[in-house]
């Protein structure tokens, strides 16, 4: 009589063993979650701290687009404090005739991150008033743009001033997407410009954290043949940051001004 072979019982122990560790890592989770409490706004704080862009991931992807994150997850829940308040970002160009290779200027650059800035719901002035207008007067570039913020003095959270740099190499793709890439300039001749890069440090590091390589860090200016103040004495909010350069056209610098918009609203909730 023909014998019939039985699945091996240690096989069954097997399974089991494998479905109970599925099964306690899942209530763990749930557990874990219940406890902390964590909610969409945390959540999107973890992933845009954690992630590694390298990855091709479909959350990746939403987390490098703007209008997702805004949509879905954790800035909806802020963007009624920030409107509630006074405009907490003042933007100009002291080289206002600084251009892209497709034509575009660094006041295009300026507008795309005060829009993007504004789809956070944080209020954004963009200078109206160009430097080139007065440079029939004695007064150089930087003295011009001192009077626009000096008419502004304490108005504002950030006092940013929007260059090009004047480099090669401006562009960097990132999860297959591309930037032009961001420099912070710090002006060595202003007495107290430690207190400024402080701030730039801490936004250089905010970059290198979530999209790796698209700062090229602090550049730091002084001596003859360079303003080496750049407004900068007027306080430690007042910052310089150069978007991309000739080589960038108007869809790289606004992916650009994407990320400085969420680096900017992280910046605005630490100061809290």
């Amino acid at each position: 009589m023909k014998k019939f072979k039985t699945k091996s019982p240690h096989k069954f122990k097997t399974l089991f063993i494998v479905l109970e560790i599925i099964i306690f890592l899942l209530l763990f989770v749930y557990l874990s979650f219940q406890k902390l409490n964590i909610n969409c706004y945390d959540m999107v704080k973890i992933l845009l701290s954690n992630f590694s862009f390298e990855k091709e991931n479909l959350n990746v992807v939403k987390l490098y687009n703007l209008d997702y994150l805004i949509k879905n997850m954790a800035y909806q829940k802020e963007e009624e404090t920030y409107t509630n308040n006074n405009q907490l970002i003042y933007l100009y160009n002291t080289h206002d005739n600084e251009r892209y290779q497709d034509g575009s200027s660094v006041i295009d650059a300026s507008t795309m991150l005060k829009n993007n800035l504004e789809k956070l719901g944080i209020k954004t002035y963009l200078e109206n008033q160009k430097v080139s207008d007065y440079q029939l007067t004695n007064l150089s570039s930087y003295d011009i743009s001192r009077n626009f913020i000096m008419d502004r003095k304490e108005k504002y959270s950030y006092y940013i001033d929007i260059h090009r740099d004047s480099v090669n190499n401006t562009t960097i793709e990132l999860n297959k997407k591309k930037y032009a890439k961001l420099l912070f300039v710090l002006g060595l001749d202003n007495p107290n410009y430690q207190e400024n890069k402080k701030i730039l440090e801490k936004m250089h590091q905010y970059l290198e954290n979530n999209y790796p390589g698209l700062s090229k860090g602090i550049y730091e200016k002084q001596g003859v043949g360079v303003n080496g103040v750049y407004n900068q004495d007027l306080g430690s909010n007042v910052l310089l940051i150069e978007i991309g350069g000739v080589e960038n056209n108007q869809e790289e610098i606004n992916n650009s001004t994407e990320i400085i918009a969420l680096m900017m609203y992280h910046m605005l909730g630490d100061n809290k």
